[in-house]
């Protein structure tokens, strides 16, 4: 079997022959679903009201991802995905897990939990800012992507595929922490 793209395929960004491009595509159905249960159960029990599941938000920016639609008809489609995704760590998120939920580390428990909380709070806040358009994103961004070089100037749809992936992926592993 050849290796070379179908060529209509070969046009598109997002998609080709041998799967898709981008990461949070990609992301485990098991992760999906633990994030997925923990944090509607941390809305249901915060009686947050919301009216939407988390794995929707998620399958929403997986559909973002996938259609050059989407991305063509709205240039700020990153902005919009990062409000979106935000909310799965909406209000009082680590209070709220660790009143809930008895998986979650405490940031007291080790260097490791203390890691693991401060990088959730690092997505948070890039989400955020990005969500509205400040240039502190691109500091959050630096220092979840690159710590060591801190060398983005603008966020690319790899940098912001590797963030959101990074987010959920880290996510799965905070609501797993205390089961390892």
């Amino acid at each position: 079997m050849s290796k070379t793209l179908d060529p209509i395929l070969a046009e598109q960004k997002s998609i080709s022959t041998n799967g898709a491009e981008y990461d949070v595509v990609n992301l485990p159905k098991s992760v999906i679903e633990i994030v997925n249960v923990n944090i509607h159960l941390v809305w249901i029990m915060g009686n947050y009201k919301k009216n939407v599941k988390p794995e929707d938000i998620i399958f929403n920016a997986q559909s973002i991802f996938k259609s050059e639609d989407t991305k063509s008809n709205d240039k700020f489609w990153k902005e919009h995905c990062s409000g979106s995704i935000r909310e799965l760590v909406d209000g009082h998120f680590e209070a709220n897990c660790l009143k809930f939920l008895k998986c979650v580390p405490k940031r007291s428990d080790s260097d490791e939990a203390k890691q693991v909380c401060e990088t959730i709070r690092n997505y948070k806040d890039f989400f955020n800012d990005f969500a509205h358009f400040k240039d502190s994103a691109i500091g959050h961004a630096n220092t979840l992507l690159d710590p060591d070089n801190k060398s983005l100037k603008v966020i690319s749809e790899e940098d912001f595929d590797k963030l959101c992936t990074g987010f959920i992926l880290h996510l799965g592993k905070y609501f797993k922490f205390k089961n390892k």
